[in-house]
């Protein structure tokens, strides 16, 4: 997961947190409120409205016990009965589904009582003569229809208001279940901000403080200094890259103190060679004239002849140590690298049946073409294949193998493997630097001449090996010529 993911991933918890907190606070507060709160004001509004039909029938009844004139009596009666009578239709209309069940009947049967003690009451006022001759109560069948549908009507208010007392209890717990969400939602919008730091420490700030702390390190030279990269996003590749870096700052400073060494080395070493060769020169020529003297004397002869050869292997090893430690110039054009190793096979062929040792060579198509200074890597590869040879024992194999290079493009590599006794660990990357060797008649110079080859290429040389299991001496090189080319 790339960085800029990851932030997206964060930026996106807390949206949906934030989004989540305000959907649930809304939804608690449009619903459970409202609907609470509903209830509560519909139970409050039936119970105000029973309350004015209650004092409607009240009214009624007083109106009907007065002895006024029957004219002025009827008409305010009619104004009651009519707004009595609409309030008792809304009320039978609106609550079918919300007054309790059973609770209707009864009402309207002391309604009908009522509306009958009516009638017999303004039959008796119209039939009096005067007001003293009408009776001073309501007779008729039902005279307590009124108390009745007061005392109905009373108990149904009663029972609404118990609902609202309910209704008011259940807004009380549903508060307490808001609290709760609302708490709920809090914590786990905290869990998630703790978690996003979390993921903000691991993801960037350990990332940010490991990179300092290399930046530290190798600003006061400590350049062995490494990063353990733990990701694969862009902190963790720059840690890959801080790593590459300062590999490539050890690596470049061995090469300039090589360097260095090489020329204090090859300056000191081509005056000491100008002044040993003059009175070298001077030694084989009195060696060549003394045999030419007594060239009847055979013993003489030879001496002589050992002298000068023993003069020309000394001049070879002031050559040979001199290109070890002199600067290389190269001439890099594009050769046949298959033929260059067909050619320095067939040069050491017999050395190799000498020691009945077989020499295996394989080379890729693609990798035919290179572009090396040719006279060069045939040296190298001359003191690479003469090694393996001389480590090898009689019935082992040698083999020269060239690949084109899989990691970078252009590269290709050569690899002069061999099945002999093998490099100790402890010596092992001190077998190239120059007058390091192993063999009693060796000079040192064979592998790092070597070595100073493959690096004047641009390319490197690695050694692998394990007592008793051979070696492997491995040269990555740039300069592959491909087909398009």
């Amino acid at each position: 997961m790339q960085l800029r993911q990851k932030f997206g991933l964060l930026v996106l918890i807390y949206m949906l947190s934030l989004s989540a907190n305000l959907v649930l606070s809304g939804w608690c507060i449009l619903v459970y409120f409202r609907s609470a709160f509903i209830e509560f004001e519909s139970d409050f509004a039936w119970e105000h409205r029973i309350e004015r039909l209650r004092t409607l029938s009240r009214q009624q009844r007083d109106l009907l016990e007065e002895e006024r004139d029957v004219r002025r009596l009827l008409a305010d009666y009619t104004d009651l009965h009519a707004e009595l009578s609409s309030g008792m239709a809304t009320l039978r209309a609106d609550g079918a589904g919300q007054l309790p069940a059973g609770a209707w009947s009864p009402i309207e049967d002391a309604v009908a009582r009522a509306d009958a003690a009516v009638r017999s009451r303004l039959a008796q006022l119209a039939d009096a003569r005067s007001p003293r001759d009408s009776p001073t109560s309501l007779p008729g069948t039902d005279p307590a229809a009124f108390v009745d549908l007061d005392r109905l009507l009373g108990r149904l208010a009663g029972t609404l208001a118990d609902e609202r007392h309910s209704n008011v209890a259940a807004v009380a717990d549903v508060q307490q279940r808001v609290v709760k969400i609302l708490t709920i939602n809090a914590a786990c919008g905290a869990a998630l901000c703790a978690l996003g730091v979390v993921f903000v420490t691991r993801w960037v700030i350990r990332p940010v403080g490991a990179l300092r702390e290399a930046a530290r390190q190798m600003s006061g030279g400590n350049l062995s200094h490494r990063i353990q990269a733990r990701s694969r996003d862009e902190l963790g590749k720059l840690a890959g890259e801080v790593n590459q870096m300062a590999a490539t700052i050890v690596e470049m400073q061995a090469r300039l103190i090589e360097r260095e060494r090489l020329a204090a080395a090859g300056e000191m070493f081509t005056r000491v060679a100008h002044n040993i060769r003059n009175p070298l020169a001077g030694m084989r020529g009195l060696a060549e004239a003394t045999a030419e003297r007594h060239a009847d004397n055979p013993q003489t002869v030879e001496c002589q002849s050992r002298i000068t050869d023993t003069i020309d292997r000394f001049e070879k090893w002031l050559r040979d140590v001199q290109q070890s430690v002199s600067p290389m110039t190269l001439d890099i054009q594009p050769a046949r690298i298959d033929e260059l190793v067909a050619n320095v096979v067939t040069v050491l062929r017999p050395m190799a049946d000498r020691r009945r040792v077989k020499v295996e060579t394989r080379v890729d198509p693609a990798a035919h073409r290179v572009r090396i200074d040719a006279a060069h890597v045939e040296q190298a590869l001359v003191a690479l294949l003469t090694n393996a040879v001389q480590a090898s024992e009689p019935g082992q194999s040698v083999r020269v193998v060239v690949e084109p290079g899989s990691e970078q493009r252009g590269s290709w590599w050569l690899a002069v493997e061999d099945d002999g006794a093998g490099i100790r660990p402890e010596i092992r990357n001190a077998i190239l630097l120059p007058y390091f060797t192993t063999k009693p008649d060796g000079n040192g110079v064979g592998l790092a001449i070597v070595n100073n080859v493959v690096r004047a290429h641009g390319g490197q040389l690695t050694v692998e090996s394990e007592p008793g299991r051979g070696s492997r001496f491995l040269a990555t090189m740039p300069g592959l010529v491909t087909e398009q080319e």
